[in-house]
């Protein structure tokens, strides 16, 4: 249904049409087996995988870069938290924590 168009010559030059969605599956099925129903489904693993690598590593690297940034841990490279920072505290907290031991008022 997606290759079909009125637009496109020879509709879009797709030799098999379908009526709707039930006839598309049963011609599918009738033409390729039940198999035809996954083809295409490894090029679609091919782009997904690398996508959810690059999403979980930038996730990870955020989430360190950050835990450094609000004083939680000793290097955005490291998991090792900050030895004299109660880690329940919630990033306002800390900073007016910090600001009090260093003297400052906000």
């Amino acid at each position: 249904m997606q290759a079909q168009s009125n637009i496109l010559p020879n509709q879009g030059g797709v030799d098999v049409k379908f009526k709707g969605m039930t006839n598309a599956f049963v011609q599918t099925v009738k033409v390729n087996g039940i198999t035809g129903l996954w083809r295409g489904l490894t090029a679609n693993l091919l782009k997904i995988a690398p996508n959810a690598g690059i999403m979980y590593l930038s996730f990870e690297y955020s989430k360190r870069f950050f835990l450094f940034y609000n004083g939680y841990t000793e290097s955005p490279f490291s998991h090792v938290p900050k030895s004299n920072v109660d880690q329940s505290m919630s990033p306002n907290e800390l900073r007016h924590h910090y600001d009090k031991k260093k003297g400052r008022n906000r």
